[in-house]
């Protein structure tokens, strides 16, 4: 997974791809929770219910969402309708260990400069006018009164 899959998927998208992606959502959960109710609740209340779904999942693709929505149809609770945060719930736990299995990168340790280093860096970086009060802030760090 790419650091641009971990976005927010949805407020990365132009308004018109944004709303195409929540009206695909809409239709998703549509068509998932049809098989849970007894008798379809009336449509203000079906465009709240969808409304308050779309702004749940927005955040992630639609491979996300589709395999979220499959893993819970397929898991120990797919009995009962399934709420906006178990859905959430499985998209995390996959993202994560999606991301737990990226080969770690071999980042350089720090160098630690010493205060005679950062004092040449001082000065090659900044004119004296500006460096007085770092050098002042150093010193209290080194313990020397400025």
């Amino acid at each position: 997974m790419t650091q641009e899959m971990i976005q927010l998927y949805g407020q990365s998208l132009p308004p018109q791809q944004r709303s195409k992606h929540r009206a695909w959502i809409g239709v998703r959960v549509e068509a998932t929770l049809d098989g849970y109710w007894q008798s379809c609740p009336p449509d203000l209340v079906k465009e709240e219910i969808l409304g308050d779904w779309m702004a749940a999942l927005e955040a992630f693709t639609e491979q996300e969402i589709r395999e979220g929505f499959r893993e819970y149809g397929n898991g120990p609770d797919c009995k009962r309708k399934p709420k906006t945060g178990d859905i959430r719930k499985i998209i995390l736990s996959n993202r994560a260990t999606q991301v737990s299995a990226q080969p770690k990168s071999a980042e350089e340790p720090r160098k630690v400069v010493t205060a005679e280093e950062a004092q040449k860096i001082l000065a090659e970086t900044f004119t004296d006018e500006e460096r007085n009060p770092l050098t002042r802030c150093l010193k209290k760090m080194e313990g020397e009164d400025a």
